[in-house]
């Protein structure tokens, strides 16, 4: 650190070190400024911004609308949506909706969100506790941290077993399947040259004839 120089002084000083100076904290009194490289504070800077970005997690509300005297096949569904959507990461509304005279018995109403609230108690968290809108009751849960984001394996089916054709190449057979090879004969030892006649010296060659 410096300290307090005048701004000429900072850009000789930058100047004779080949960098550049660059101001970190303009709302400072007096501003702060650093000599430093500015093409790798930019690149340094952008890194840790795309960094940040990643690691944010953005939610999205879904909505599933139910009645007060739903049955059972609607209810597995909708309760299959719900779980997906939690899956996912997602916050789900819970929206059931009054008509006519349903809306002289809002216990029933209670009841199904009730309902929904045990079922989920172990992966969800209440947001939004099951309240009166209007002719429609409204429940918010959200999933449980550690809890969203699940992929869903997808099993993949085995390849077809290709078929044989005329041309194909014959299937590999177990060695232990496969009879034992036969040695063959081995060969007649050529007969070995006679040994040379007793003697200190070896018998000459005859004379030519003239």
């Amino acid at each position: 650190m410096v300290g307090v120089v005048p701004l000429e002084e900072g850009l000789a000083r930058a100047e004779d070190a080949g960098l550049d100076l660059v101001e970190v904290s303009p709302n400072a009194s007096p501003p702060v400024c650093k000599i430093l490289d500015y093409g790798k504070f930019r690149y340094r800077d952008q890194r840790k911004a795309r960094e940040a970005k990643k690691r944010q997690r953005t939610f999205e509300v879904k909505e599933v609308k139910i009645r007060p005297n739903i049955d059972g096949h609607d209810y597995a569904v909708k309760m299959r949506s719900i779980t997906k959507f939690l899956d996912y990461g997602n916050k789900v509304k819970v929206t059931l909706r009054f008509r006519g005279r349903e809306l002289a018995h809002q216990e029933l109403g209670a009841q199904v969100l009730e309902r929904i609230r045990g079922e989920l108690s172990e992966r969800v968290r209440i947001e939004q506790t099951p309240s009166m809108d209007g002719r429609q009751m409204v429940m918010v849960v959200a999933p449980v941290q550690g809890l969203g984001h699940v992929t869903q394996g997808v099993e993949t089916p085995a390849a077809p077993r290709p078929r044989s054709s005329r041309g194909a190449a014959p299937e590999a057979v177990d060695a232990d399947r496969m009879p034992a090879s036969v040695d063959p004969e081995p060969a007649a030892a050529e007969p070995e040259a006679p040994p040379p006649p007793p003697g200190d010296e070896a018998p000459l060659p005859a004379a030519p004839e003239t």
